[in-house]
Parts: structure tokens; C-alpha cells; sequence
């Protein structure tokens, strides 16, 4: 079933820094999030994630944060059963109920994004020299605000 959300592809101008103009982490998180939905494969989620990095801001460190925010992608994108929309508002703490299936996706979509976003921004703050302990660190703060269930189930 196709759901209007995920054929949706808002042209969004997303200017990061490198340019001088402002970027807005509202507009990230609805083109990033709608271009996780439309994703069809975990290369197409793993070209977004690497890009989102990058936009944020993550210079060195987007490959790292990529890489280490692939597994939760994957586990919450493509959202195409039922069951897969309910295990992955788990992870991020949501209740749905009551939203069409096209706005459960949605905010899924809007909260992985925002979880994957502050990750880029806390692994950017952390101290020391270690991008690994740096991108670490930034998972587990986020995950902390963000996707308690990603913590509480003991997933990467």
C-alpha cells in the first residue's frame, strides 16, 4: 500500500554552513525524516544518514556517526508492517494511537530524525580525541532523551 507520505519528496534548501545562509534543524528533521520513508534500501538509508551527518555539521566525525546510527535506521526504517510501527514507537517512548498510518510513520520518521540530529550535535561537543568514544557518548545522550527503548533493549 503506498502511502502519500512516502511518495512525498519536499524540495527543501537545506544550506548548511559551508555557505553562510541559516539551516534550520526543522526543516532537517521533515526532509531528512521523508527521505528515510522513502528509502527502499539500506544503501538509500545509509547515503541519508551519511548526509544528514555531514549537513549537521559532523566534518570528521559523519562518517563515524553514519555508521553507528545505521543499525537503529534500519531497525526503524522501511516502516511498512504494523508490527514494525509499534516496535519502533517503542524505542523512541510514543504513543500513536489514535493517528492515521501515514502520521504514525511521520512522526517516527520526525523522531528518529531528531534523535539522529542531536546525536551529531553531542558527539560534536564531546571532549577528547577519540571520534569513536565521541560519536559513543553522543549516542547514548540522545538515546537517553530521544529513544529510551533503544537503551532499555540493549541495541546499538
Amino acid at each position: 500500500m503506498a502511502s502519500r507520505l512516502i511518495d512525498y519528496y519536499p524540495e527543501l534548501e537545506l544550506s548548511g554552513p559551508e555557505n553562510g545562509a541559516s539551516w534550520r534543524a526543522e526543516d532537517a528533521e521533515i526532509g531528512f525524516g521523508a527521505r528515510l520513508l522513502a528509502a527502499r534500501s539500506g544503501g538509500e538509508i545509509a547515503a541519508t544518514l551519511a548526509e544528514l551527518a555531514r549537513t549537521a555539521g559532523g566534518g570528521a566525525l559523519a562518517q563515524p556517526l553514519s555508521q553507528a546510527l545505521y543499525p537503529a535506521a534500519v531497525a526503524v526504517f522501511p516502516l511498512r508492517a504494523s508490527e514494525a510501527k509499534l516496535k519502533a514507537a517503542r524505542l523512541f517512548g510514543l504513543e500513536l494511537e489514535g493517528l492515521s498510518p501515514e502520521d504514525k510513520e511521520f512522526e517516527l520518521a520526525l523522531h528518529f530524525t531528531r534523535f539522529a540530529l542531536d546525536t551529531v550535535r553531542n558527539a560534536l561537543a564531546a571532549s577528547g580525541d577519540d571520534a569513536a568514544a565521541r560519536v559513543r557518548s553522543g549516542l547514548m545522550q540522545s538515546a537517553r532523551r530521544h529513544a529510551p527503548g533503544l537503551l532499555r533493549h540493549g541495541s546499538r
